[in-house]
C-alpha cells in the first residue's frame, strides 16, 4: 500500500492503524512523506507483522510525485493507495484481491463512502465499471482501489503535470487496455476536509479537470455518447420515479400520522370524559355523604 503523508501525523496514525486492522496478510506499508515533519514516531507504533518502508521527499514534490515514488518503493505484485486522511475497513484488501481474482482483472475497485468531517451529508460512490462514464466524471477515489504494479510501471506512471485529478487520468489510461472489476461493497472512507473543494482551490481543480477531459476527449466518440445520454434518460427516468415514489411514501406517512393523531386525541378526550364523570361522581357522593354526616 501507498501512502502519501505531509504534516497530518494523528491522521497518518489513524490511516495506519486502518491498514493493521486489514484481514489481509501480508503487508507492505510503503509511507511517503512528501516535505512534511517527521513521521518517524508515528510509524513506530505500526505492528512487527507488518513492512513498513519509508521514503522521505525533503521537499513537497506533489500528489502525483508522492505516488510514483510510493509505487516505485513497493515490492508487492499489487498496490493499493491511501492518503493520511482517509481509511480502510476491514475487509478492503481481502475483498479487492477476491474480486480481481475471480474476474481476472488488473484493476479493481470497491465501493467508497465519502464523509465530510464538517458534519455535513455522507456519500457513498459505488457505481459499475462504465468508460464512457469515466471518460467525463472520476467516480472511482483513488482510496478504492486496488491494481497490478505491472500496469501502473506500463503506464508510465502518473502524471507529474497534474497538481489535482492525477488518480482521474491513470485511470483513464488504464481503462484503454484493461477492463476494471468492481465490488459493490463499500470497504473505503473518502474524508473531505472543509474548504478542500471550495474557493480557489475549486477553480484551480476545475482548470486542472478541463486540461485532463481535453487530454483524453479524443476518446470520446459520437456513438459512445450517444451511448450515454440513452443510459442518462434511463437513469434520469428512475431518478423520476424514485422522487415519485418518496413523494407518495411521505404523503402517505403523513394521512398514517393524521390518523393516528385524531385517533389519540379522540382516546384523549375519552380518558378526559371518563375522569370528568368519575370526578363529578366522587364530588356528589361527598355531598351525600356530608349531608348525612350533618343530619346525624
Amino acid at each position: 500500500m501507498v501512502v502519501r503523508t505531509r504534516d497530518r501525523q494523528e491522521l497518518l496514525s489513524e490511516a495506519l492503524a486502518s491498514i493493521q486492522a486489514q484481514t489481509y496478510r501480508p503487508l507492505e506499508v510503503v509511507v511517503v512523506n512528501d516535505g512534511g515533519g517527521p513521521v518517524d514516531a508515528v510509524l513506530a507504533t505500526v505492528e512487527a507483522g507488518v513492512s513498513v518502508v519509508k521514503v522521505e521527499h525533503p521537499e513537497p514534490r506533489g500528489r502525483a510525485a508522492a505516488l510514483n515514488a510510493g509505487v516505485a518503493a513497493a515490492t508487492g505484485a499489487w498496490v493499493a493507495f491511501l492518503d493520511d486522511d482517509d481509511l480502510f475497513l476491514p475487509q478492503h484488501l481481502a475483498l479487492l484481491q477476491a474480486t480481481a481474482s475471480a474476474k481476472n482483472a488488473r484493476v479493481a475497485y470497491a465501493g467508497c463512502r465519502l464523509v465530510p468531517l464538517d458534519g455535513g451529508e455522507e456519500e457513498v460512490f459505488a457505481t459499475p465499471f462504465h468508460r464512457d462514464l469515466l471518460a467525463v466524471a472520476n467516480f472511482i477515489p483513488i482510496c478504492a482501489v486496488l491494481v497490478d504494479r505491472s500496469v501502473l510501471l506500463e503506464a508510465g506512471g502518473f502524471d507529474e503535470s497534474l497538481p489535482y485529478l492525477e488518480d482521474w487520468d491513470m485511470w483513464l489510461r488504464l481503462a484503454e487496455r484493461h477492463d476494471f472489476a468492481f465490488c459493490p461493497e463499500v470497504t473505503s472512507i473518502y474524508r473531505v476536509r472543509p474548504g478542500s473543494v471550495g474557493g480557489e482551490m475549486a477553480a484551480e481543480r476545475w482548470a486542472v479537470f478541463e486540461r485532463v477531459l481535453a487530454k483524453h476527449w479524443h476518446k470520446v466518440t459520437p456513438a459512445r455518447l450517444a451511448s450515454r445520454f440513452q443510459q442518462l434518460e434511463k437513469a434520469i427516468a428512475e431518478q423520476r420515479r424514485l422522487i415519485r415514489e418518496y413523494r407518495e411514501e411521505v404523503a402517505r406517512l403523513r394521512e398514517e400520522n393524521r390518523f393516528v393523531r385524531e385517533l389519540a386525541e379522540a382516546h384523549l378526550l375519552g380518558v378526559v370524559w371518563w375522569l370528568h364523570r368519575l370526578w363529578r361522581g366522587w364530588q356528589k357522593w361527598r355531598g351525600r355523604k356530608g349531608q348525612g354526616e350533618k343530619e346525624a
